[in-house]
């Protein structure tokens, strides 16, 4: 498993407990924040990675 594949794992699930109240010292709509800047900062760099690595489109890039 990639290292960007668990680091939006973890973040995501850092969001979603957030949004969720379990996390007693944040608000919930930073939740819902952090969830989302995780998918899309996971999609940008693999996208950005994937026209780097041999510039196409088509799914070669391995954020490890």
């Amino acid at each position: 498993m990639n290292y960007l594949r668990i680091l939006t794992l973890i973040a995501k699930i850092a969001g979603l407990l957030t949004s969720l109240n379990v996390i007693p010292f944040l608000p919930a709509n930073y939740g819902l924040w952090v969830f989302l800047l995780a998918s899309i900062l996971k999609d940008a760099t693999n996208r950005i990675g994937d026209l780097l690595d041999d510039g196409k489109p088509n799914g070669s890039f391995k954020g490890e």
